[in-house]
C-alpha cells in the first residue's frame, strides 16, 4: 500500500523525534542536539546524535543515520507502511493511501489484527483456569515450562469443541476465515484440542497461531501432522515473521548475535537455558526477508537446526544471504538426532557452547561437500577439490588466510597453496560467467528471460483478452470461450492449451524452489487452468505438501494419476533446480501478464478482478474508480521489469487484489 507523500511528510514533521528515541535511549541535550549512546552498536562513549529541529539523527561510531521513520523501522523491524502508520496513529493523523481500496484494505488489516489478539486472549484464559486444558497444563509441565514461561510466551489451549472460537469471538465466519481462526461454512475453529503459539510480528501484534497436538499417554497418537499452522492472510507472510523476534531483537543487540532455530519450542527452550537472543522461522526456509529482518538486530548469525539431514541442508542453502546483507553467518553442530529444544531441557551447557563454537558458514558447506565426497579415489579428491574451492571463489583473496582453507586442504589432503590455486581459479570461472541480478546456487540455471519478451517462450502463457487469470479455458476439453478481441500491438498471443499447462507448471515449479518465498507473492488468479489452481491453493493451505507430493511421485505407474497431485509432484521435482532469481522472474512476468491482460479486459468495460461495484453508484463514480485502478495498474507495469523494484511491485499487486477479494468485495459510495 502506498501512503501519499504528503501525508508521510506531515507525520514526519509532526512526530518529537527526541521523545521517540528518548524512549529507548538516554539522551542528554548538548547545545542544539541531544546525544547518547548508539542503539545500534555496542559503545561507552556517546557518539549518538539526535538533530529534533531538523528531525534527523546520526551516529559517528557506525554511521547509522535517519528520521523518525528509519528509527522506527530499524529499532522495531517494520516495513515503511507499517512504521508510518504507527507515528501517525501516534499523532492523530488520517492517512491517505494512493491505491485504489486501500484504505478499506487497511482498516480490514486493523480488524484482523484485533480479532487476533482476542483469539490469543482466549486460548491464554483457557489455558490458565479452564478444566479441560488440564491435560495441556501437565504437557507443558513436563516440558519445563513454568507459570512465568507461560505468561511471556502467551502459550493458549483452542479446547477440542468444534465451534467454541467461533462462539466466543462473535465475529462474521468469513473475517475468522480471513485471520486463518476458521473455516467459513460451516463456521468451525480451525485449530482443536492443541497447544497455541501466537506468532507475534517484530512489533508484538499477534499475527498468526501454530497449533501443536496434545499428546496423551493414555491414547493412541493423533493422525494428522504434529503442528497445524495458519496459512497465509492479509496480515501473516510468512516469509516476513520470524517466531520471537519481538521478544529477542534487544537481546541480540547486546549479545551481538541472534540464534535462529527452526521450531517454536527450540526458541523456548534457548530462553530458558539463558540464550534470550534465539527466534525461529514459521514453518518454511530462510528467506531473503528473514536476512533482512536479522541484519537489523546483529551482524553474525548463528544457525541452530536440528542436527537431522534435512536441518543441515537446510542450513547449507543460506550462504546467498550472507554477503547480500553483510551478514556472519555460523553453524552451530549439535550432537546426533537432537534439537536445541530437546537440547536445552537435558544439557544447556552443551547447547550454549554448541553455540558459542558454531563454525563459519564456508567452513561448514566445505566440510559438507567433502563428508559426501569419494576422497578414496583421484577423481573424487578432484571432484571435491574444485567443488570445495567454489565454496571460498566468493570472498576477496586477500582476505583468505591459510587458516581458513588448511583444513579443508587437509582433509583433501592437498597442500594449502595447491588449494588456494584451485580457489583463484574458480573465482577467475565466476567472473567470466555471464552478469546476473544476482548469482545463486543454480549456475546451470537459465538466465531471466528478456524483458521485452514473453516469459513463456513462443506464445508466452498468459492471455490478453476477456479474462484475467481465473477465467482462462481450463483443460484442453473444455468449450472455446468468446472470440478474441484484435491482439493489441507488442502483446502476447493467446496461448494454446498445451502452452497454458506449461505455463502454470513452470509458475508452479517457482512456488516450490527452495529459495526465497514465490508461494507467498501469487494468487490464483496468476494460473491459467483450474488444475493449476488447484495445486496451488493445496500447495498455500497443506504444510505436508512437499512430503505428500513425493509420495504420489513415487506411485505405482498403473494406478490412476490425479492431475493435480501430478502438477505438485512434478512442480516438487522441477523446483528443486529453479534458482531464487528464476523464481522472482516468473513471478514479476505473470503479474505482468495479469496487469496487462486486466487493463485490456477493464478497458473494454470488463470487471475488476474480485470486484462488484455498487449499482447506487453514479456512472461518474462508477467511471472515476475504474479510471485509478487502471492509472495505478498502469503504474505498476514498468516496476515489473525494473529488477530493483518488480518484488516491491508485486507486493503491492497481491496486497491491492487480496484487499479487493476480502470480507466485502462491492465498492460504495462511501469509498
Amino acid at each position: 500500500m502506498s501512503i501519499r507523500d504528503s501525508d508521510v511528510q506531515r507525520v514526519r514533521e509532526a512526530t518529537d523525534l527526541v521523545a521517540l528515541i528518548g524512549r529507548r535511549v538516554s539522551l542528554k541535550r548538548v547545545g542544539n542536539r541531544h546525544v547518547g549512546l548508539c542503539p545500534f552498536h555496542t559503545e561507552k562513549t556517546p557518539s549518538f546524535s539526535v538533530n529534533g529541529t531538523e528531525g534527523f539523527y546520526h551516529c559517528f561510531g557506525c554511521k547509522a543515520s535517519g528520521d523518525a521513520i528509519t528509527f522506527l523501522r530499524e529499532t522495531e523491524h517494520l516495513d515503511f507502511t507499517d512504521a508510518v502508520e504507527q507515528l501517525a496513529a501516534a499523532a492523530n493523523i488520517t492517512l491517505t493511501y494512493d491505491a485504489p481500496g486501500a484504505q478499506r484494505a487497511n482498516q480490514r488489516r486493523k480488524e484482523l489484527l484485533e480479532l487476533l489478539e482476542r483469539a490469543a486472549g482466549f486460548y491464554y484464559e483457557r489455558l490458565m483456569s479452564s478444566p479441560d486444558a488440564g491435560d495441556a497444563r501437565a504437557y507443558l509441565r513436563r516440558r519445563g515450562y513454568d507459570r512465568d514461561t507461560v505468561v511471556k510466551w502467551r502459550l493458549g489451549y483452542a479446547p477440542p469443541v468444534w465451534d467454541e472460537l467461533c462462539r466466543h469471538l462473535d465475529a462474521p465466519p468469513e473475517q475468522l476465515a480471513a485471520a486463518g481462526l476458521a473455516y467459513a461454512d460451516p463456521a468451525s475453529d480451525f485449530f482443536r484440542d492443541r497447544i497455541m503459539f501466537p506468532i507475534c510480528d517484530a512489533s508484538g501484534r499477534v499475527v498468526s497461531f501454530a497449533g501443536r497436538v496434545l499428546p496423551r499417554s493414555d491414547e493412541p497418537p493423533p493422525k494428522g501432522p504434529k503442528y497445524k499452522n495458519t496459512a497465509g492472510t492479509a496480515v501473516y507472510d510468512k516469509s516476513k515473521v520470524l517466531y520471537g523476534l519481538h521478544l529477542a531483537k534487544q537481546a541480540a543487540r547486546k549479545a551481538g548475535r541472534i540464534v535462529v532455530c527452526e521450531g517454536h519450542t527450540d526458541v523456548i527452550g534457548c530462553e530458558l537455558a539463558g540464550i534470550a537472543e534465539a527466534v525461529a522461522t514459521c514453518g518454511t526456509a530462510l528467506t531473503a526477508q528473514h536476512a533482512e529482518l536479522l541484519s537489523r538486530s546483529a551482524k553474525r548469525i548463528v544457525l541452530a537446526f536440528d542436527a537431522d539431514a534435512a536441518g543441515q541442508a537446510a542450513a547449507e542453502r543460506v550462504h546467498q544471504w550472507e554477503r547480500e546483507y553483510g551478514l556472519d553467518i555460523f553453524v552451530a553442530t549439535l550432537p546426533p538426532d537432537s534439537d536445541p529444544g530437546d537440547l536445552a531441557a537435558s544439557n544447556p551447557p552443551a547447547l550454549r557452547r554448541a553455540l558459542d563454537e558454531a563454525q563459519p558458514l564456508h567452513a561448514f558447506r566445505a566440510e559438507r561437500i567433502l563428508g559426501r565426497a569419494d576422497l578414496e579415489s583421484p577423481a573424487g579428491r578432484d571432484r571435491a577439490a574444485d567443488e570445495a574451492a567454489g565454496v571460498f571463489a566468493v570472498y576477496p583473496p586477500e582476505i583468505l588466510l591459510d587458516s581458513d582453507l588448511g583444513p579443508i586442504a587437509e582433509r583433501i589432503p592437498m597442500e594449502v597453496q595447491k588449494f588456494r590455486e584451485r580457489v583463484d581459479a574458480a573465482r577467475r570461472r565466476l567472473a567470466e560467467r555471464p552478469a546476473r541480478a544476482a548469482p545463486g546456487p543454480y549456475d546451470d540455471a537459465p538466465p531471466p528471460p528478456d524483458p521485452g519478451e514473453s516469459y513463456f517462450d513462443d506464445g508466452g502463457g498468459y492471455p490478453d483478452g476477456n479474462d484475467a487469470g481465473a477465467a482462462y479455458r481450463d483443460s484442453p476439453g473444455d468449450a472455446p470461450g468468446p472470440a478474441p478481441r484484435r491482439r493489441p500491438a507488442g502483446v502476447p498471443r493467446q496461448p494454446s492449451p498445451r502452452r497454458q499447462i506449461q505455463a502454470d507448471a513452470d509458475l508452479l515449479a517457482a512456488a516450490a524452489a527452495p529459495h526465497g518465498d514465490a508461494l507467498g507473492l501469487m494468487v490464483p488468479e496468476l494460473f491459467a487452468t483450474s488444475a493449476g489452481r488447484q495445486a496451488f491453493s493445496l500447495m498455500t493451505t497443506d504444510p505436508g505438501w512437499n512430503e505428500r507430493a513425493t509420495g504420489a511421485a513415487s506411485a505405482p505407474s498403473g494406478e490412476d494419476v490425479d492431475p493435480v497431485a501430478d502438477m505438485v509432484a512434478a512442480a516438487a521435482a522441477t523446483g528443486a533446480h529453479v534458482s531464487s532469481e528464476l523464481a522472482k522472474d516468473r513471478v514479476a512476468m505473470a503479474w505482468r501478464h495479469f496487469v496487462r491482460a486486466t487493463v485490456d479486459r477493464v478497458s473494454a468495460g470488463g470487471d475488476i478482478p474480485r470486484t462488484q461495484l455498487d449499482p447506487e453508484l453514479s456512472a461518474t463514480a462508477q467511471m472515476e474508480f475504474r479510471h485509478q485502478c487502471l492509472r495505478w495498474l498502469r503504474e505498476r507495469e514498468p516496476e515489473l521489469l525494473d529488477l530493483d523494484k518488480r518484488i516491491a511491485a508485486v507486493e503491492d499487486l497481491r496486497d491491492w487484489l487480496c484487499s479487493l477479494g476480502e470480507a466485502s468485495s462491492t465498492v460504495t459510495a462511501a469509498e
